[in-house]
């Protein structure tokens, strides 16, 4: 159980910066939480990038829809496919913190003592 601890508070950090992933680099992430949103008919994930210019400067916003046959669409937004895959990425790094202290647990040599 003291290993739990140090590979959650691992996760928690690590994932809650690994959100920059879906942000700034891979906006298309999204899509792997489509199996969650998109119900038939429109079943088909597509992220779309709004950016616009405001008194305060350049903004981007990413927004999923799930388009289906003859041009059925929904709006599934960004904030619930985003807290998916915060959720994953939390849950990913913590289980690879917690594979690796475990690993790293059982290498360590026995040390014994003849005296």
């Amino acid at each position: 159980m003291p290993r739990v601890i140090p590979a959650l508070s691992t996760g928690l950090i690590v994932g809650a910066f690994s959100i920059i992933l879906p942000v700034a680099i891979w906006p298309g992430e999204a899509k792997l939480t489509a199996p969650l949103f998109c119900s038939p008919p429109a079943t088909d994930p597509l992220v779309v990038s709004d950016t616009f210019q405001d008194s305060e400067g350049t903004s981007t916003n990413y927004t999923l829809y799930c388009v289906g046959d003859h041009g059925t669409l929904t709006n599934e937004g960004f904030a619930l496919p985003m807290l998916v895959m915060l959720t994953a990425h939390i849950v990913i790094i913590t289980a690879l913190a917690l594979l690796a202290t475990t690993l790293r647990t059982r290498r360590k040599p026995e040390i014994v003592d003849h005296t």
